[in-house]
């Protein structure tokens, strides 16, 4: 959904794009949002030889993230970058490299985090820290080869057979200029049409993740089928205007509204079949637009929608991913208690600031230790609201708030649902049968075995699977999507 805020983690960014909330609550998420967030700077040894390439693993608990170095000798200095192959975060430079013998001190400011380390035969042993937590690190030597760019065969490439047009719309209500891409297939028209709305997190208008494109895959698809498709960047990301990370769902629900405006003016368009598509938090955008009952909205599809309120499907997410990582039945039960507490302090409170006057008690009971000085037990209760900050952003704090089938209940639109059977952070099974359950007529509910929150074919979902998978969207999802979309218009009740 739009994730995190830590918005920039691709793992959570997709709940919801859901990939957000849940980094507030996990070390390894939380990691991941962090070295996205920025360019890092560090410090390394001029002495021994370092040039070269570096190889190292952080075991964060929920996943292992790669981590490479690249160092060269060049005008009496040690220059290098450094890559998290696992996030397409490639090329991000080193400010400054120096040493003392053989300690090596790496200070990432960015990222509020810094490595300490000791040049042992072929190999950096040292510790990672950032935002209160420890990991250990060893780099090794290699040949630099592994830095090469995943396959990603879906990707679409030219001559196209429909136009392709840079496009822009102004959300008047905000006051910004949004920038995206219309396709237009070819041919007299008039052809129905979509926006396509992102999940959780800043994402351009192709919707980027681990070098995959889902919404470029989507668009050309569904275009090659007869669809006019408009996909934009994310308000504050890529050439849109606007602040980020002071929206909320609904600030992004009005940049959808002023897209289809904007689709609703295309000369080729039928303006009797106007639809959004969305996925995860951009799901839950699409049952918003229809419950508003507008007549410019003809249809809308969610993939990997939440439909169970907000805190329950976060909980179950919890549970999910700690489950899925391999944790045992009693860590991940644990697990979910401690975060079914986070969010309910969060729903009931009347503000943020409130939120957090509740939160820091909670923090405490669970996470400090009972038998540190007060002056130990300070650093660590300052640590962990570094940690768990943003569950009071404005975003987050509107967010777990939030009951689905407040708007579901609403629509009278037709609509297509798909759910991967193997997500992890939108639970097919608990959102489809909840979807089935409310007995809506002209809502159609698909569930694809196999496939995660990406819809991507995997092994087991989990998020750290994301990155390594070659699939971008699964085609038989897309080709049914594109077949509901061009059957005969339904005349509704």
């Amino acid at each position: 959904m739009k994730s995190q805020r830590p918005r920039n983690n691709p793992a959570f960014a997709q709940l919801c794009s859901f990939s957000r909330p849940q980094a507030a609550f996990f070390a390894s998420c939380l990691l991941s949002c962090l070295l996205l967030a920025g360019s890092c700077m560090v410090a390394f040894a001029q002495s021994p030889d370092i040039s070269g390439s570096w190889k190292g693993q952080l075991d964060v608990g929920l996943q292992k993230l790669p981590l490479h170095f690249h160092f060269q000798w060049a005008d009496s200095v040690w220059k290098g970058s450094m890559d998290s192959p696992q996030q397409n975060a490639r090329g991000i430079p080193l400010s400054e490299v120096q040493a003392n013998g053989n300690l090596l001190y790496l200070q990432i400011e960015a990222i509020r985090g810094s490595y300490e380390g000791v040049l042992l035969g072929q190999s950096i042993q040292g510790t990672f820290r950032q935002s209160g937590m420890e990991f250990p690190l060893t780099l090794t030597p290699f040949a630099g080869e592994e830095t090469a760019s995943l396959r990603r065969p879906q990707t679409p490439e030219g001559p196209f057979p429909y136009e392709i047009l840079r496009t822009s719309f102004v959300n008047e209500a905000a006051g910004i200029l949004l920038q995206g891409t219309v396709t237009i297939p070819a041919g007299p028209g008039p052809f129905p049409g979509l926006v396509l709305v992102s999940g959780s997190g800043p994402q351009n208008r192709n919707s980027e993740i681990f070098s995959h494109q889902p919404f470029w895959v989507l668009a050309d698809y569904l275009t090659r089928q007869g669809i006019i498709v408009l996909r934009y960047d994310d308000r504050g990301v890529g050439e849109s205007e606007g602040n980020f990370e002071e929206a909320t769902t609904a600030d992004f629900a009005s940049d959808a509204w002023a897209g289809l405006a904007r689709l609703k003016g295309l000369e080729k368009i039928d303006t009797l079949r106007l639809g959004v598509v969305g996925h995860s938090e951009g799901g839950l955008i699409a049952w918003m637009m229809a419950a508003e009952q507008r007549t410019d909205l003809s249809f809308v599809a969610a993939l990997a929608p939440p439909v169970v309120s907000i805190d329950a499907l976060m909980a179950q997410q919890t549970y999910d991913l700690v489950r899925g990582s391999g944790a045992s039945e009693e860590l991940a039960q644990e697990q979910t208690k401690i975060n079914r507490q986070l969010y309910q302090a969060i729903k009931e409170a009347p503000d943020p600031e409130a939120a957090r006057e509740a939160l820091l008690p909670l923090l405490e009971t669970h996470f400090v230790s009972p038998t540190a000085d007060s002056s130990a037990r300070e650093k660590e209760k300052e640590k962990l609201w570094e940690q768990y900050a943003p569950m009071t952003s404005g975003w987050f704090f509107a967010f777990i708030k939030m009951e689905p089938q407040q708007y579901i209940k609403q629509i009278q639109v037709p609509a297509w649902v798909a759910f991967g059977e193997k997500d992890r952070q939108v639970n097919a099974a608990v959102n489809a049968q909840a979807l089935k359950e409310m007995g809506l007529e002209r809502v159609e509910v698909h569930t694809f075995e196999g496939l995660n929150h990406l819809f991507q074919q995997a092994p087991t979902g989990a998020v750290s699977e994301y990155g390594s998978l070659e699939e971008t969207f699964h085609e038989p999802v897309t080709e049914k999507l594109a077949d509901w979309i061009n059957r005969p218009t339904d005349p509704g009740p």
